[in-house]
């Protein structure tokens, strides 16, 4: 018996692209590594499990795979970060045959849309290697916790990257001085001159960076990385 066979399906997701330049990104960023992200504004709760049928641009015939949801972002951190709302979605049935005919068609596609590859090679994978220490715990959790268990980051920071390009993050916890490393993307840009204009929102300059594609372990590492208690206060006696 397959392990998709063992898996216990809760739902089911029909996945379709307006053309292969809207595929490509998708495959460029996350399908290729494994996963998917699909944009939604009622986003299914982490780890249940979906049939996937994604239909390629021009074939009829879809790819059918199982996935679990590992990451959500729902609308309201969404529309406060500058993100799309949904769900990020890990493959945990990716045969090697559905592999190779992703790799058929993204080649066969390619050479009648060259343009698209060449566009996406502006912006390398790894460009950027980028440290983010928290200065304590308390920080951590009232700041950063619930961008970060939802699937990216806010940075303060007057020197912004552009929307688009990619940073390798490592994360590092202010107490056990534990890393996480993991892959993101720049989806906002909040500029100093922003900031000063729209002080009524309490924006800081900055940048929202968007994880991709975290995997199985690296969404446990993150989930330890936060499992810790609020520190408690000196107390009075009832």
């Amino acid at each position: 018996m397959s392990r998709r066979e063992l898996l216990r399906i809760q739902a089911e997701i029909e996945v379709h692209f307006k053309n292969f330049d809207q595929f490509y990104k998708e495959y460029a960023k996350n399908i290729s590594k494994g996963g998917i992200f699909i944009k939604s504004n009622s986003p299914l709760p982490s780890q249940t499990v979906i049939e996937i049928k994604i239909f390629l641009p021009g074939e009829k015939k879809p790819i059918d795979t199982v996935g679990e949801v590992v990451h959500t972002i729902e609308p309201e951190t969404a529309k406060e970060r500058g993100w799309d709302p949904g769900m990020g979605i890990h493959f945990v049935d990716f045969p090697q045959a559905m592999q190779e005919r992703l790799t058929r068609y993204v080649d066969s596609q390619a050479k009648v849309n060259p343009e698209v590859k060449l566009d996406r090679r502006r912006h390398p994978r790894s460009s950027i290697r980028l440290k983010v220490k928290f200065p304590d715990l308390t920080t951590l959790l009232e700041n950063y916790a619930k961008d970060i268990s939802q699937g990216g980051i806010f940075i303060p920071t007057t020197d912004p990257k552009p929307v688009g390009v990619i940073i390798t993050l490592t994360l590092i916890h202010p107490d056990s001085s534990e890393e996480v490393e993991i892959q993101g993307e720049v989806v906002r840009v909040v500029s100093e001159r922003e900031a000063r204009e729209q002080k009524d929102k309490k924006l800081a300059p900055g940048m929202g960076i968007k994880f991709i594609n975290p995997d199985q372990s690296q969404q446990k590492a993150l989930a330890n990385f936060l499992a810790v208690e609020y520190p408690l206060g000196d107390q009075e006696e009832p």
